[in-house]
């Protein structure tokens, strides 16, 4: 299979790379190579390479700054998504689009006060529960969904939502945490937003998984793959840092503060809550992706030893 990538040098980018050595004739493409904002660029680099699958990974992912650029999120994250699938068609290819949680914006879950509901009582977003978003990154990513699979494709295009990536190839958040931690602390995440932390080492691999079982299972429309297990990000740093205690990494502890997106004032509203699990990779045949901790436990363990 030829299998093109946009947004192929960014993290999922690389290790989508990784994931599919081997199992496919790969293209990946960063932004100088392809501008998925030009339809004249797209066609004219898909009519060359004539890939069978393209994996979207480009996109404008600074949530505040597509406040501040409105136009920008919505020409890279929903028209250009349209124009890459677009543009598949006309070759005859599918598009595997990488969506996100933010679609969701959880106050039909949870308002974000109090500490995270232990009882049972919070259940992830699956795929066929209503969107709302509140922000225009969101409203962007969602256009872009929108965008691709109102396409003409007889097989189907899908887009995979997944949530809070990290990985090796660009600074994120638990390298932030790990640097203040090094430093001396104090380490501060915010309490008023629950989802599920993704490594883009496992996003890459349960892509590879689905790929390799298209013949058998086709995949098209919604599909959500994130990290199992939901958390906020000072339940995220609270692990990070006892890690680093436990295996010899810090001398002693550093002072944990949490802290809201309603102090910090941002330009850009989260959601209280866009953990999410899925009601499709069973019958898809792919397994559901790690518990955080677990990946999250050997993310820290290679990057403390590079």
């Amino acid at each position: 299979m030829r299998i093109l990538i946009t947004g192929g040098k960014g993290m999922l980018g690389r290790d989508l790379q990784v994931a599919l050595e081997g199992q496919a004739d790969l293209f990946p493409l960063g932004h100088a190579d392809c501008e998925i904002t030009s339809p004249a660029s797209l066609e004219k680099v898909f009519t060359e390479i004539k890939p069978q699958l393209v994996i979207n990974c480009a996109a404008y992912t600074d949530v505040d700054g597509c406040e501040r650029n409105v136009e920008l999120a919505m020409s890279v994250n929903g028209r250009g998504a349209g124009n890459v699938a677009r543009a598949a068609e006309m070759i005859a290819a599918r598009v595997f689009h990488i969506s996100t949680d933010y679609v969701f914006d959880g106050a039909d879950r949870w308002d974000g006060r109090g500490t995270r509901p232990d009882d049972g009582t919070l259940q992830p977003y699956v795929e066929t529960d209503a969107t709302n978003t509140i922000s225009m990154y969101a409203k962007s990513k969602l256009a872009g969904e929108q965008e691709v699979l109102a396409g003409g494709n007889p097989g189907g295009h899908l887009s995979i939502r997944t949530s809070w990536l990290y990985g090796a190839s660009r600074v994120n958040f638990v390298d932030r945490v790990v640097e203040q931690a090094l430093k001396g602390g104090p380490v501060k995440a915010v309490t008023d937003q629950i989802s599920c932390l993704t490594w883009t080492r496992d996003l890459a691999r349960g892509i590879a998984a689905l790929i390799a079982q298209q013949s058998a299972r086709p995949a098209a429309g919604i599909l959500h793959m994130a990290g199992t297990g939901m958390s906020t990000r000072l339940e995220n740093a609270r692990h990070i840092v006892d890690w680093l205690l436990k295996n010899g990494r810090l001398a002693q502890p550093v002072e944990l503060a949490g802290t809201t997106w309603v102090s910090l004032n941002l330009p850009a509203k989260r959601p209280t809550f866009s953990a999410m699990a899925s009601a499709r990779l069973t019958e898809l045949g792919t397994e559901a992706l790690p518990d955080w901790r677990a990946s999250l436990d050997e993310y820290l363990s290679l990057r403390t030893q590079a």
